[in-house]
């Protein structure tokens, strides 16, 4: 009987160790390089009027996803952290695709950008997050 509890208890810790270790590795791993992940391809009216239209739907679809955005930059600022903030243009004249760089780049308004980075959710805009410029036109 001593050696049968013996045998539980051995199974159970390394049962409970393996769990750690799958959570501890799960928890801490790399961030995933944006550059070069594989990405949805739209462009910012599409993606801008999905979400408008059904944002449940769209936040399945996109959310947390590395999109490849193409669109019109409206406007560009800098945020509180310093980082360049890229808006482009939707169908709708106030609200659009907000994109937050992770380097600094020079997008002028106006210009015909494609941008990739992680699809964050939808306040009144479509929120892109750790972007990275891949192609300009003017």
């Amino acid at each position: 009987m001593k050696k049968r509890s013996l045998i539980v208890f051995i199974l159970l810790a390394v049962l409970i160790g393996a769990a750690i270790f799958f959570i501890y590795a799960k928890w801490n791993k790399a961030p995933q390089s944006i550059e070069n992940a594989e990405s949805v391809k739209i462009n910012a009216a599409d993606l801008f009027r999905a979400f408008s239209e059904n944002e449940q739907q769209a936040t399945q679809t996109y959310n947390g996803k590395v999109l490849e955005i193409t669109g019109i930059v409206s406007s560009t600022a800098i945020n509180q952290e310093g980082k360049t903030i890229v808006q482009l243009q939707s169908h709708d004249p106030l609200f659009g695709i907000n994109c937050t760089m992770e380097k600094e780049e020079m997008i002028k308004e106006g210009e015909t950008v494609t941008l990739k980075g992680v699809c964050s959710g939808f306040t009144t805009d479509v929120i892109l997050i750790r972007c990275y410029l891949i192609k300009k036109t003017t």
